[in-house]
């Protein structure tokens, strides 16, 4: 089942286990803003992180686990660095269970995909344009 990650800002799954997911690549010609493929984590209030570190717009973060079982050292926060002033960002998809947020990841990564099919039916229809406007320019003897 889905999560509203509000409720994760909110504060109010503190200590709760979770899987999230994220890819958001709004200009194709750059790099992902984010790219977190399904992650087991645990929700952490921001009260514990730790100085040098924060979470912006949420009472709340992200611990993710280690191969290992173990707790990271990382910090993610619920919301992407888009936002601003009283705009939050982006926010991650967040799961009680690993097949719906795969499932979630792949969907996000299909419409990436598509996206890069029409990028390159477009190339081809352009340099195909080109090389006919080349060889019209050809001199027949």
């Amino acid at each position: 089942m889905q999560i509203p990650t509000k409720e994760i800002r909110d504060g109010s799954h503190n200590g709760k286990v979770y899987f999230i997911c994220h890819y958001n690549r709004p200009d194709m010609h750059k790099k992902s803003l984010r790219s977190v493929p399904p992650t087991k984590c645990l929700v952490t209030s921001n009260e514990e992180l730790p100085d040098n570190k924060r979470v912006y717009y949420s009472e709340s973060h992200f611990v993710p686990y280690t191969n290992a079982g173990k707790l990271s050292k990382k910090v993610i926060s619920p919301v992407d660095n888009t936002g601003y002033r009283s705009h939050v960002g982006n926010e991650l998809f967040v799961f009680d269970n690993y097949e719906e947020c795969s499932d979630e990841w792949n969907s996000q990564i299909n419409k990436h995909l598509l996206v890069i099919d029409d990028i390159i039916a477009n190339v081809k229809q352009q340099w195909i344009i080109e090389k006919q406007n080349l060889q019209n320019k050809l001199i027949t003897k």
